[in-house]
C-alpha cells in the first residue's frame, strides 16, 4: 500500500485529537482502492457509518459517549457505537458537530447523546451527503487504553469524513475507527 499525505485536519479537530489522546501523525493514509477488505467495504463509500454498521452487523447501533463538550463553536464528542443486542463495539468516533446547522429539534437530540448522529439525521429525513476526505490505518499500540473496547489486533482502519448539507455547508467532521471484530 502506498502511503499518502495526511489530509489537513482543521485546528479544532487537532484539539479534539489531542483531547482524545490521539495524534494526527500516528495515522498512515491510503488510497480508497488500497484499503484491505473487509474495511474497504465498511469505510469506502459515501454513506453514514451508523446505517452501514447496522446493515453489516444486523443490529441497531447505540451510542456510548466517552467524552463531550464545546469548543470554538462546535459540539465535540468521543463515542463508541455498539450493537444494541450484542453490546459489541462497532466503531470509535471522534466527531465535531456544527450544531447550529441543524433544526432546533435535532439539536436537542444531538446534545442529549442518546442516538448516533447518522441515526438522528436518517430518522429525520434531513438531506445530507457523506464526503470522506481520507482513509487510514493506525497501530493498536498508539490508541489510548479507553479504546480497549475496540478489541485486539495490531492495526485498525478508519476514515476521516465530513457530513455536508446539499448546499456545501459542513454539518460535522468525523474520525471513524473500525475494530478488527468488524470483519466477522
Amino acid at each position: 500500500m502506498d502511503q499518502l499525505q495526511q489530509p489537513p485536519f482543521p485546528d479544532f479537530l487537532c484539539e479534539s485529537l489531542s483531547r482524545a489522546g490521539l495524534r494526527g501523525d500516528w495515522f498512515s493514509w491510503y488510497k480508497p482502492d488500497e484499503m484491505p477488505e473487509p474495511f474497504r467495504g465498511l469505510l469506502v463509500h459515501e454513506v453514514d457509518m451508523t446505517s452501514t454498521l447496522e446493515r453489516h452487523h444486523g443490529e441497531h447501533m447505540i451510542l456510548e459517549v466517552l467524552a463531550d463538550g464545546r469548543a470554538a463553536g462546535y459540539y465535540f464528542r468521543e463515542v463508541i457505537l455498539r450493537g444494541a443486542e450484542t453490546g459489541r463495539a462497532a466503531e470509535f468516533g471522534l466527531i465535531e458537530i456544527e450544531v447550529g446547522q441543524f433544526p432546533e429539534d435535532l439539536q436537542e437530540a444531538i446534545l442529549s447523546g442518546g442516538i448516533p448522529l447518522g441515526g438522528i439525521m436518517n430518522e429525520s429525513g434531513m438531506a445530507y451527503e457523506s464526503r470522506p476526505l481520507g482513509y487510514f490505518s493506525v497501530a493498536r499500540e498508539k490508541l489510548p487504553t479507553k479504546l480497549s473496547a475496540l478489541g485486539n489486533g495490531d492495526t485498525f482502519y478508519g476514515r476521516y469524513n465530513q457530513l455536508m448539507r446539499p448546499d456545501g455547508s459542513c454539518l460535522a467532521r468525523i474520525l471513524e475507527i473500525i475494530p478488527r471484530s468488524s470483519d466477522s
